[in-house]
């Protein structure tokens, strides 16, 4: 699980990150954790997916915790929500941003548990993953966001269904990481495409679902053609890579 604190006060954020490894302990569960002293830090470059669970704390030293999370609410409609505040009266706010739930300061295991059990994280958790690095920070990300990866510019990059992300390190490198996934196969020199994605396949270039068109050498098309017909059959998907 990933989880980012929004709080101003670091010693707000030490506590919260304190009770997450023992929540973590207890339920054998591992959470990376990420703190933000502003929302604004938190919004700048923010990815989609990036985190399963956001804390906010609502009084931000110049700034509305609430405006921060409609912001955040607007790039992101599948992320869970928590607010932090000193009184009960600010917990209505937390349904303008349809948050999971809201924990009275100061934070205790029992709250956080609490807060965490509305949060709809199961299905996240089950997804495959790969973890890369970007320039900033390192992100995981789920199998079934990426359309294809490729070079160019001098990097290597991830094009998911919302954005694009260059990553560190060498394409080989991304490459191996994907194609350990029958649904991920190298169709030109620098590109690895996810093989879900793609709705039709001529004899030079193949179409992804969202209208992209990618280019096919020879030498891989009956490769790629396979590929596609033993993952369409089922010998190849199971829980595992849906």
């Amino acid at each position: 699980m990933n989880v980012a604190i929004v709080d101003d006060m670091a010693t707000e954020c030490e506590i919260l990150r304190s009770l997450l490894k023992q929540y973590e302990a207890n339920h054998q569960q591992t959470i990376e954790i990420k703190t933000f002293h502003s929302g604004s830090e938190l919004l700048e470059g923010y990815i989609l997916g990036r985190y399963d669970v956001v804390f906010m704390d609502i009084f931000l030293n110049s700034e509305n915790g609430v405006d921060c999370a409609l912001k955040l609410r607007q790039l992101d409609e599948d992320l869970n929500l928590i607010f932090l505040t000193t009184s009960s009266e600010f917990g209505v706010k937390s349904y303008d941003v349809r948050a999971a739930d809201y924990i009275i300061k100061p934070a205790t295991l029992e709250k956080l548990s609490r807060a965490l059990q509305y949060c709809k994280i199961t299905e996240s958790q089950n997804m495959l993953t790969i973890t890369v690095t970007t320039k900033h920070q390192q992100l995981e990300i789920d199998l079934s966001r990426i359309l294809y990866a490729d070079y160019q510019n001098r990097s290597a990059c991830i094009h998911l269904k919302d954005c694009v992300i260059p990553v560190c390190g060498t394409f080989l490198e991304l490459s191996k990481q994907l194609t350990a996934y029958p649904q991920f196969m190298s169709c030109f020199k620098g590109i690895v495409v996810n093989l879900n994605e793609v709705r039709e396949l001529s004899n030079d270039h193949l179409i992804l679902k969202k209208g992209e068109q990618l280019p096919v050498s020879r030498r891989l098309q009956r490769h790629v053609q396979r590929q596609r017909l033993s993952l369409s059959a089922g010998s190849l998907r199971g829980n595992a890579y849906e």
